[in-house]
């Protein structure tokens, strides 16, 4: 981004009722100069939350609904009449994920569901680290992309938050070979990176209220942060997120990648952060918004990784970083992980038959935690040591 600031807007919000999620979060808005500086009533606007797999609000896996209709209903007052909302799980549906969620299109001011699961390929010659994908349609039928993505932990990124969430825009069965292509957090947070490059979203809202700590994005446990926060640069809202739970923005490769290639700011130099409560905005420091909201105790990897030069391209930064392990006590040998893995030939398998739970070959495994994510019974964690 060059010389050019960022500026975030932090909302206190202490649960999900619905009446007090929408005004703090059209309070945030309007503290960015409101909704009409990144969208207009005649364009098509897709909002897209975080819907990684059916699961009930209580789990803080998925953006809460009481946030989706805070967002359409603002959108609506607007004058927006061409809003759906989507996403692209890895698992199962659309449809399916926003009815668990209990969300119901009477509730959403007028927006529609949309499958995301029909794709179109694209060749992007201005890409750095990827020059083509396949995105699902709506992301190329859409003239403006609000994200609003969810507060959790990532096995892979540490943290997943406004930047990792376009990867929704990948229809679900194409994710995984994503993981192949892209196979260590660096060359993986680029790719991401490049996505916001050709889709540039207008829009990111993160939904903290409830955050996932610990073995998130699928299996970990919810934790309250109290926040909603919004601003146009996605990297900038990871980077408040790290502030908020005394995480160094730079070892989140999604923030480091994404400034380098110009999607957003990580430094703290260049982002204002506006605490926004009772009325009256306030510009904060990190360590000031820290004292007030943080949680120092978040659940979350800090060990700093080892530096190579050849982590961007080679398997080393792959092979250094911790394994995917199944829990044997809660492994139902459903298979999910099987199925899951992207990798030719499978790096988990029934090798010991399907009445045993399956094994890992860690020399084929890229640790890209496709099975982890996917695992329903959460029986797959993040293990330690150098393999």
């Amino acid at each position: 981004m060059g010389d050019l600031r960022s500026t975030v807007a932090v909302i206190p919000c202490d649960d999900y009722d619905e009446e007090k999620v929408y005004r703090s979060l059209k309070t945030g808005i309007d503290a960015l100069g409101g909704i009409e500086c990144f969208v207009r009533p005649d364009e098509k606007i897709l909002v897209k939350p975080n819907l990684l797999s059916a699961a009930t609000p209580d789990k803080a896996l998925t953006t809460h609904p009481s946030v989706l209709k805070a967002v359409l209903r603002i959108l609506n007052e607007y004058g927006c009449d061409d809003v759906k909302l989507g996403d692209s799980p890895g698992h199962g549906s659309c449809e399916g994920a926003v009815r668990t969620l209990g969300l119901k299109e009477a509730e959403m001011s007028g927006a529609v569901i949309t499958p995301m699961n029909e794709e179109i390929h694209v060749n992007f010659a201005d890409g750095i680290t990827c020059r083509d994908f396949y995105f699902c349609k709506e992301i190329l039928e859409s003239d403006a992309i609000i994200n609003v993505c969810k507060m959790k932990t990532h096995a892979l990124e540490r943290i997943t938050g406004a930047v990792k969430n376009v990867y929704g825009f990948i229809c679900g069965y194409r994710k995984a070979q994503g993981h192949v292509k892209f196979p260590n957090d660096t060359v993986f947070a680029r790719m991401l990176a490049d996505i916001h490059r050709y889709t540039k979203p207008r829009l990111h809202i993160m939904d903290g209220i409830v955050a996932m700590e610990g073995n998130g994005p699928a299996a970990g446990t919810p934790v309250n942060m109290n926040v909603l926060i919004v601003s146009d640069d996605p990297v900038a809202v990871d980077t408040v997120f790290c502030y908020l739970i005394n995480l160094d923005p730079e070892i989140v490769p999604t923030n480091s990648q994404g400034m380098r290639m110009g999607i957003g700011n990580d430094e703290e130099e260049k982002i204002d952060i506006l605490l926004c409560q009772n009325n009256d905005t306030v510009k904060l420091s990190p360590g000031e918004l820290f004292a007030m909201l943080g949680k120092g105790d978040y659940d979350v990897s800090r060990k700093r990784p080892p530096k190579s030069f050849l982590s961007r391209y080679s398997g080393l930064m792959t092979r250094l970083q911790k394994r995917p392990v199944i829990d044997r006590s809660l492994c139902v040998k459903c298979g999910i992980c099987v199925d899951h893995c992207p990798v030719p030939g499978k790096a988990v398998d029934f090798k010991n038959g399907k009445d045993k739970p399956p094994v890992y070959d860690y020399s084929k495994c890229i640790r890209c935690y496709c099975c982890q994510e996917m695992c329903p019974r959460h029986a797959i964690k993040p293990g330690r040591g150098i393999i």
